[in-house]
């Protein structure tokens, strides 16, 4: 079978042609044993350059386009695989499924494949708000299937207009969490947004801004936006969605003056309001662009320090990590995360991690008996770590799921 499908996708439509009453053969005396077959092995899709996450974006750009050419065949493979599943199953029925995954955390690929294979076939059916629960859905499972997103961008694109700004931006947030790039609809996302930058809060344009940054999409047009999402941010501001603004600008590497000046009134203001992730994403994202703030980087490990018990280490990596840029002591923070944190949490601390912590004690000449030993567990592991694992801002963004 599989031999079959290489030699239809090199062969282009007339092989297809050629090739699909053998192939549909195949399908049959495939459906009539175990059920093991997927839409299209992970093999093939690295083969017909679907492997995204190693392409650049004009190579996946080109692939996904010509794996666009080929919607009649895979379709109907999935068909085949739904059908078990629930023939007469409504759209409405479906999504209930798959939601009812993520309650009971089911994350078995075979059930939540057949749940896809459903969807894809009826994609032209969905709505707005069924494309948004479904995709949210799959990517809180860590579920993902590039033929599947395929269809849902091709269904976004069509209906765009359609969509709310609110259902939108958590749509596109689940692309970006995903990490699959549709050349096609960030394309077209980013004119959208410009014109209808005013209809989104700044929590959905928050999510807007960092599934573009978790592509590294760069564009002119992404920094013309910036005095409309300054005033939005002003107008309609909270800790959660200026977190997330200002660490998705400096993964872009935007820096704007204005923005600054209103994250260092809001933050001072309220910064009992940003839970630990917020307070992270803050720190980095000001040191990433080199914004320097003192009194604003002792409020935040105040913060920190006063919800250290509850932070994740890539929370603490990150803070100590704006901590080292910006040449920041905060000594009750570091003394804080040395001999009460590191102690009883070195070993959930990835490679990674502890790299990025150890090297921000260095650079602040913080020394105590918690960091030689941070320092000796580094040496450990180090093995574990990439040979081209990037350093700096590109080490501290690695650290965020």
């Amino acid at each position: 079978m599989s031999f079959l499908i290489s030699t239809a996708s090199s062969l282009g439509n007339y092989g297809l042609s050629c090739l699909l009453p053998a192939s549909l053969r195949a399908l049959e005396h495939l459906a009539a044993g175990a059920r093991t077959t997927r839409s299209i092995s992970t093999a093939q899709r690295a083969s017909t350059g679907l492997a995204f996450s190693s392409c650049s974006a004009p190579a996946a750009a080109a692939a996904h386009r010509a794996w666009r050419r080929l919607p009649p065949f895979t379709r109907g493979f999935s068909a085949s695989v739904c059908s078990s599943v629930a023939a007469d199953a409504s759209l409405s029925d479906v999504i209930a499924q798959v939601q009812s995954c993520v309650a009971t955390s089911n994350k078995e690929t075979g059930v939540l494949s057949q749940l896809a294979d459903c969807a894809m076939n009826r994609a032209g059916e969905l709505s707005p708000d069924q494309i948004r629960n479904l995709t949210v859905s799959f990517a809180q499972l860590g579920y993902f299937n590039t033929q599947f997103k395929s269809i849902m961008a091709d269904a976004i694109i069509e209906k765009l207009e359609q969509f709310d700004p609110a259902v939108l931006a958590d749509t596109a947030w689940a692309f970006g969490e995903a990490q699959y790039y549709d050349y096609d609809l960030m394309s077209t996302l980013l004119p959208y947004l410009k014109s209808n930058i005013q209809k989104f809060d700044a929590s959905g344009m928050a999510k807007m801004l960092w599934t573009f940054a978790r592509f590294g999409y760069q564009d002119e047009t992404l920094m013309d936006m910036m005095h409309d999402i300054a005033l939005k941010l002003q107008a309609n501001c909270n800790s959660k969605s200026l977190a997330e603004v200002v660490y998705a600008m400096a993964q872009l590497g935007w820096a704007d003056s204005r923005l600054h000046s209103l994250v260092a009134e809001y933050a001072m203001d309220n910064i009992q309001d940003f839970d630990s992730q917020g307070l992270a994403k803050l720190a980095f994202g000001l040191a990433a662009v080199g914004y320097d703030d003192t009194a604003l980087y002792t409020a935040i490990t105040q913060a920190a320090t006063a919800q250290l018990e509850g932070m994740s280490p890539a929370d603490v990596s990150m803070i100590l990590w704006a901590c080292g840029e910006q040449g920041h002591l905060c000594d009750k923070f570091m003394s804080a995360v040395a001999d009460q944190y590191m102690p009883a949490n070195m070993e959930y601390f990835s490679p990674q991690q502890l790299q990025i912590a150890v090297k921000a004690w260095n650079k602040l000449g913080f020394s105590s008996p918690a960091v030689a030993a941070a320092a000796v567990r580094l040496s450990e592991v180090l093995p574990h770590l990439a040979p081209d694992f990037p350093d700096g801002i590109a080490a501290a963004a690695a650290m965020q799921p």
